[in-house]
């Protein structure tokens, strides 16, 4: 695993290597003290994970993380902080986690073990009969399903669509233990592929918008934010 940290301070820096010695193996790691060198050496061989100090002079990490969503909604961001006031602020560009300074290793080693399960998912896939073949769908590639009458449309990555035969309910149970969530009665959305969510409202990576109905208001946006902020897999 290719890891970059980012924090102006050396002494910082070095604390989260430490840190990151104790939880996980095999990774290497790239220093740097300002978002501009990150985002410059990101995009031209992008990092498995970004741990990004927030307050740093010149660009601190969430306009840092803002330039980088431009482009890249994917690889996973680890706020540091000595304060929690920007916790709001870094779900918005998709924070994996929040951690506060001095880092905790039990917390750390949480969220990796939840980072590298989430990496595990992409391996895993749904099977599903498509005109008249048994077809193998990742997980990681489902932005949502949506009912419709007694078909069920797959919206997929760079929003592709399939329709299949069937019912929400025939991979409600499957789907909601590996990253999904119910969020209206004709919708499953993967909380992966959930950009930002603005009051009854999710909106996806791909563009697509989705309703979230009053019945299922709660539970989605704990499921969304238990999937960005929770410490235990």
């Amino acid at each position: 695993m290719r890891i970059a940290i980012c924090d102006n301070l050396k002494s910082e820096r070095q604390k989260a290597i430490e840190a990151l010695n104790s939880v996980i193996k095999n990774f290497s790691v790239n220093e740097f003290d300002n978002g501009s060198e990150l985002l410059e050496s990101h995009a031209l061989h992008p990092y498995d994970l970004i741990i990004l100090d927030i307050l740093m002079p010149k660009i601190n990490g969430i306009d840092t993380a803002v330039s980088l969503r431009k482009n890249d909604t994917k690889t996973p961001i680890i706020f540091m902080s000595t304060s929690e006031e920007f916790g709001v602020q870094s779900y918005r560009v998709l924070a994996f986690d929040y951690l506060l300074k001095p880092i905790d290793k039990d917390q750390l080693k949480a969220c990796m073990k939840r980072l590298l399960s989430q990496r595990e998912k992409k391996k895993q896939y749904i099977t599903v009969t498509y005109s008249g073949v048994e077809t193998n769908i990742l997980l990681s590639n489902i932005q949502c399903l949506e009912s419709n009458l007694r078909k069920v449309i797959f919206t997929l990555s760079e929003n592709r669509e399939i329709k299949i035969i069937g019912k929400l309910t025939d991979f409600e149970q499957f789907l909601l233990k590996h990253g999904f969530c119910r969020c209206h009665k004709s919708y499953l959305v993967n909380i992966e592929h959930i950009d930002r969510i603005d009051d009854n409202m999710f909106y996806l990576t791909g563009g697509k918008t989705i309703k979230i109905s009053r019945t299922y208001l709660q539970s989605a946006k704990k499921a969304y934010f238990d999937y960005i902020f929770t410490a235990e897999v």
